[in-house]
């Protein structure tokens, strides 16, 4: 995959599986290995932009939490012994799920029951000027809300300037779920006071396919109208700071458990439009 996206241009974000978080955040040498096989010997043939150490960690597995910071401390280390921190930078992608009362985001703040790993990882993306990695899924906010959501603020619809949802300590406007979540994790940052740090949406999108009787709006109108609405140019606290956006993913997941939407999140169309 890699040799097939060598000299491309594309910018590549390379993953450290959740199964190898022991192995490397225990060992220096592992981590020094890992990047030797699997960037370095890349770069900058392939242009490796980051290093995403495990998926969801906090939310997925917290049992393996007190090694993601040894994890990513270690992988650094391993990036500037081989002079590549200039250009690779190492963070951990969240579930937007670990903000906690996202709306209104001036008064969004993280799971404090996370503390302890989250902070620290904090100040390390602060002070080594990597993005803070985020998921943003509005279909599965727009699901949880039972209704107070609207589907077109969920769609990137355009709404009317009465319909629009207002920030009141702020007074910023917001027109869809995705810039208030970007937004939310900004203010969550400042709260433990981190600034400074960029956010990245590392996964995104909308399913094509769900349950007919519980997921109606799952369909593939509603996943091109999501895609071809999104942009990454700016937010309401930001406006005209980009957002550097990955979308979700190429491929169904048949054999993923749980409901039909969550094995049916490929965006294919939408991903080889934008590479064209």
């Amino acid at each position: 995959m890699l040799a097939a996206l060598s000299n491309t241009g594309i910018r590549v974000i390379v993953s450290v599986p959740n199964e190898q978080l022991l192995a490397i955040g225990n060992s220096n040498a592992t981590a020094a290995n890992w990047v030797a096989r699997n960037v370095a010997a890349h770069f900058p043939s392939v242009n490796i932009t980051a290093i995403a150490v495990g998926s969801e960690v906090l939310s997925a597995q917290p049992n393996a939490a007190p090694l993601l910071m040894p994890a990513m401390r270690y992988l650094q280390n391993a990036l500037v012994a081989a002079a590549l921190d200039r250009y690779i930078k190492i963070s951990t992608p969240h579930s937007s799920s670990f903000i906690l009362d996202s709306f209104p985001p001036s008064q969004a703040f993280f799971n404090r029951s996370l503390d302890s790993v989250l902070v620290p990882m904090l100040k390390f993306l602060q002070s080594t000027g990597s993005p803070l990695m985020l998921n943003v899924y509005p279909y599965y906010d727009y699901m949880r809300s039972n209704g107070v959501i609207p589907l077109d603020y969920a769609l990137f619809r355009p709404l009317p300037p009465n319909k629009e949802a207002v920030d009141a300590n702020t007074l910023l406007h917001y027109t869809n779920v995705f810039d208030a979540v970007v937004d939310a994790a900004y203010f969550a940052m400042a709260y433990v006071n981190v600034t400074n740090v960029p956010v990245m949406v590392t996964g995104t999108g909308w399913p094509h396919k769900g349950d007919p009787s519980s997921e109606p709006d799952a369909t593939s109108d509603n996943a091109d109208t999501y895609n071809s609405n999104l942009t990454s140019s700016g937010t309401p606290k930001h406006p005209g700071v980009d957002v550097p956006t990955y979308i979700y993913e190429l491929y169904d997941e048949d054999t993923r458990p749980g409901s039909t939407s969550e094995k049916s999140r490929s965006n294919d169309k939408c991903i080889w439009r934008t590479l064209g």
